[in-house]
């Protein structure tokens, strides 16, 4: 054994210094988990199986859908922000997308607790679109890119004055009506012509929701800078000559959200242009049948 004096010396003559140790190979990255669902079932639908009913559906295992078009699962696979983001955003795609099939898509055991920890709306679910998208790939061999485009919309801003907006105390008890994931409450009222949205609990992202889900392929978004939780009423407007009940709007109404009165809330909705991928299928086959 050479005393470490010795060591240093030859290591002068070498030109070389014996504290500098070989580089420790680095092992790479670990890859971020691939979500996929455990079984999936696959069938083209029967005529008519349910009297035409589409059923379509997060269970609490998995994703069901029966005699629904492939596209609405494709679309749910790529836009979580829901269905007013789907009018034409999908490219070069086949007209057999519209083919209706019957899915039964479980996770796996290891997989369920995270699955039901998810949210109550689709841009919540992470799991859900990937497991979808990987489940696309798996089946259909689906092959896309995306292109930048945009969508009209609104945008949900504050008006000149204060919000009337009545801030929901902490201990404040909510009434029976339809709850939802994230503690809020929306109670329907009808009174003869009336119709009334009471929502208690509630932030500017579910008011935009709602708003959304009404906008007839017109998506919301909020730019009111409100982050609290609120209790307020909002109010349905109805055209003067309209003979459709309160709620329900012509299929060509190109502003049904407008029925919708933010106004007396002291907000206001502006029309703005909404930044989204277009999504071009590079390739795709019918999906295989199992």
């Amino acid at each position: 054994m050479f005393p470490r004096r010795t060591l240093l010396l030859l290591a002068a003559a070498l030109g070389t210094s014996i504290s500098a140790q070989p580089p420790v190979p680095q092992s790479p990255a670990p890859a971020q988990p691939v979500f996929a669902f455990d079984v999936v079932s696959i069938h083209r639908s029967q005529p008519n199986p349910f009297a035409g009913n589409v059923i379509t559906g997060i269970t609490p295992d998995g994703y069901r859908t029966i005699d629904q078009p492939l596209i609405a699962t494709l679309l749910m696979a790529y836009y979580p922000q829901g269905m007013a983001y789907w009018s034409g955003r999908i490219q070069t795609r086949p007209a057999w997308l519209s083919d209706r099939y019957d899915i039964d898509a479980k996770v796996s055991e290891a997989d369920r607790a995270a699955w039901q920890k998810q949210g109550g709306r689709l841009d919540q679910e992470p799991m859900l679109s990937e497991m979808l998208q990987t489940m696309l790939a798996e089946r259909c061999k689906l092959v896309v890119h995306r292109v930048p485009g945009e969508i009209i919309g609104f945008s949900l801003e504050l008006g000149k004055h204060d919000p009337h907006l009545t801030p929901t105390r902490p201990d404040e008890a909510l009434p029976t009506g339809m709850k939802f994931p994230d503690g809020s409450v929306r109670v329907e009222d009808r009174r003869g012509e009336e119709l009334h949205q009471n929502f208690y609990n509630a932030t500017m992202a579910d008011l935009t929701d709602f708003l959304t889900e009404r906008s007839a392929g017109h998506p919301v978004e909020d730019h009111t800078g409100l982050t609290g939780r609120y209790n307020f009423v909002l109010n349905w407007v109805d055209d003067a000559d309209s003979k459709l009940p309160p709620g329900y709007t012509d299929w060509d109404d190109p502003d049904s959200v407008r029925h919708w009165d933010v106004q007396p809330l002291g907000l206001h909705l502006t029309p703005a242009k909404i930044p989204i991928d277009n999504l071009v299928i590079d390739h795709i086959e019918k999906p295989s049948e199992n």
